[in-house]
């Protein structure tokens, strides 16, 4: 059977000839130092960088794994829909519909695209805890640069009248 829901052309490879997705940084997801303040402004300014590049391998992935989600979904509801109106015919007419959706979940096929789905929903929330907890961190130590920008005037200032 031809599944209506595969496109004609591939999206991604569309996609692809105008961008690329990041490539996954060295290493594995960084910790936030917990002495921000004591780290050089270069080590900071590292830390920085390696926190974006995370969140934009993270950002990437999410869009994909939530791509492969709705494309999971739709297949699932095509796939009950199918089981459904297929088992219409069946000599039970009597069904009520609360039977005969109760009948067509029970379907190996409508099983297994339910499991599909989960798993697919479940690695688009793990892809987004490690998302958000990158962002997260990037933003602390954004915090900490925009603090230390402000304080260089002063800093150079007292520098001058106290030399």
């Amino acid at each position: 059977m031809n599944n209506p829901l595969t496109p004609k052309h591939s999206i991604m490879g569309d996609f692809l000839k105008k961008f690329s997705l990041p490539d996954r940084p060295e290493g594995g997801v960084p910790d936030i130092p917990l002495y921000l303040d004591e780290l050089p402004d270069n080590q900071l300014m590292e830390f920085y960088t390696l926190f974006m590049a995370w969140v934009s391998f993270a950002k990437a992935d999410m869009v994909l794994a939530e791509i492969d989600e709705e494309r999971a979904a739709n297949n699932l509801k095509v796939i009950e829909a199918e089981t459904l109106i297929g088992q219409w015919n069946d000599k039970e007419k009597g069904d009520t519909v609360t039977l005969a959706k109760a009948r067509r979940d029970t379907k190996i096929e409508v099983v297994e695209a339910q499991q599909l789905y989960s798993e697919k929903r479940a690695y688009r929330k793990l892809v987004e805890s490690v998302f958000e907890r990158c962002e997260r961190g990037a933003q602390v130590i954004s915090r900490e640069l925009s603090r230390r920008i402000s304080l260089a005037p002063q800093e150079r200032r007292q520098a001058r009248y106290t030399a």
